[in-house]
């Protein structure tokens, strides 16, 4: 018996038999890969956490463990996003294909390989794993992720206490901690840093509602990644997070958003009573812009605005032919790449791949927003966290790294997962094969 992957759904269906390896230990392989997910999740923002120098996490193998395993047993879904998925291959398509153009024509093509290798795992990998996954394995995910975040916030607020840059640049490099006490935590850098928290916010107001962590330890988590986000000093990180925070309250409901007010206004109203001050960093790179209004003083904005000044300047010598993959660096007057996916991605890509970028971050828009009609807290989630994703897209340049995918990716599965009923096979074994409840995804 083999079984095949269908939209979601497994069923059962004559074929050739398994291997014996796992034909003798079904269950265990299953708990190995289920367990292998659940790790990747959970260490997924732990960019510290790498094999050796390459852009190879801890993450990335225990997904890799799982996403083997299923292979193996023929649990992976070619259409992951159902009727949906032919959009999501050719915006994908187009934009690793622009950017193969460019870096053939201008670039290094050995440097588009490893640059193509890390979307496919991050952007197409990652939902043919996890949007196959049942509702019992995937429904605590945000829950998994958000703990990761706040485990990683602890780890560095806890060394701010008793380390410094200096005694932490050995071994844990220049962005666990750095020169001017910004706190880059397990992420390893503090922008990366501020970003997972925003990502875990709104999972975490969706964790509480649905009782998956109780309130004390919910409040407990909050203050964490609260106080790492200060620590952080991001002032992209703040923004986003603010505005998950209210997305995600105004889409749960009015009475939701009253109670954690509440607990929100007796919270600062504690901060404030306590007299203690804000974080040096956060105070300069963020205090300062938010008090006088003047986004200018937002850390380095300035810097970050001239790289945009500059892109725009040469986007019209690459409409056609981007300058390949990492050229942008080798051309900018800054030696940087431009802070900005879509810049960058045109610049290097041409419009090919600017629109194949495009239709991706329409698609993550469409499936965040028609979550809605699945579940009011799940499409608010879902939303919130679709939108620190775009910020960032604005703010950041190559996003291929897990800890930007890997969380919008949670959110979307647990929204559009079926849940399914037990049945028998024909060898008695109980296969999940009957959708309980259908949670359709939109139509194109």
């Amino acid at each position: 018996m083999t079984t095949l992957t269908n939209p979601g759904l497994s069923i059962s269906s004559p074929g050739p038999a398994r291997p014996d390896v796992f034909a003798a230990h079904e269950q265990l392989w299953d708990r190995i890969a289920r367990y292998s997910l659940l790790t990747a999740i959970f260490l997924s923002g732990w960019g510290l956490l790498r094999v050796g120098q390459i852009n190879l996490t801890f993450s990335d193998l225990a997904f890799l463990i799982s996403f083997t395993i299923s292979g193996l047993r023929g649990r992976l879904s070619a259409t992951p996003f159902r009727s949906l998925t032919p959009f999501w291959l050719t915006g994908l398509v187009m934009m690793l294909g622009g950017l193969f153009i460019g870096s053939v024509v201008n670039g290094d093509p050995l440097r588009w390989v490893n640059i193509a290798l890390q979307y496919m795992v991050a952007f197409l990998l990652i939902p043919i794993l996890l949007m196959q996954q049942e509702e019992r394995t995937i429904r605590k995910a945000p829950l998994i992720f958000m703990l990761g975040i706040t485990c990683s916030e602890a780890i560095g607020i806890a060394a701010s206490f008793f380390l410094t840059f200096h005694d932490t640049l050995h071994w844990l490099g220049d962005g666990f901690i750095t020169g001017n006490g910004r706190l880059g935590s397990m992420a390893g850098q503090p922008n990366p840093n501020g970003a997972v928290v925003a990502f875990s916010l709104p999972m975490l107001l969706y964790s509480m509602r649905h009782r998956l962590i109780g309130r004390l330890g919910g409040f407990a988590c909050l203050i964490l990644l609260l106080w790492g986000l200060m620590l952080s000093a991001s002032f992209t990180g703040f923004s986003a997070s603010l505005m998950a925070i209210l997305v995600t309250l105004l889409l749960m409901g009015v009475r939701y958003i009253f109670r954690l007010g509440m607990v929100a206004l007796v919270a600062a109203g504690l901060f404030l009573a306590s007299g203690a001050p804000l974080p040096k960093a956060f105070q300069e790179r963020v205090g300062n812009a938010v008090e006088s209004g003047d986004i200018d003083q937002a850390g380095t904005f300035i810097n970050r605005s001239q790289l945009i000044q500059e892109a725009w300047g040469m986007a019209e010598e690459n409409t056609i032919i981007g300058m390949g993959v990492d050229q942008y660096r080798e051309f900018s007057a800054y030696d940087n790449p431009v802070h900005n996916l879509f810049l960058l991605i045109w610049n290097e890509g041409g419009a090919i791949a600017f629109c194949g970028l495009i239709l991706l971050l329409g698609l993550l828009c469409l499936l965040g927003a028609n979550g809605l009609r699945v579940s009011r807290d799940k499409g608010a989630m879902a939303i919130a966290v679709v939108l620190v994703f775009l910020i960032y897209t604005m703010s950041y340049p190559h996003m291929y790294s897990r800890m930007w995918v890997m969380p919008v990716m949670v959110v979307l599965t647990v929204t559009y997962t079926q849940r399914r009923m037990p049945e028998p096979d024909e060898a008695g074994r109980l296969i999940y094969a009957k959708p309980v409840g259908p949670q359709p995804l939109p139509q194109l």
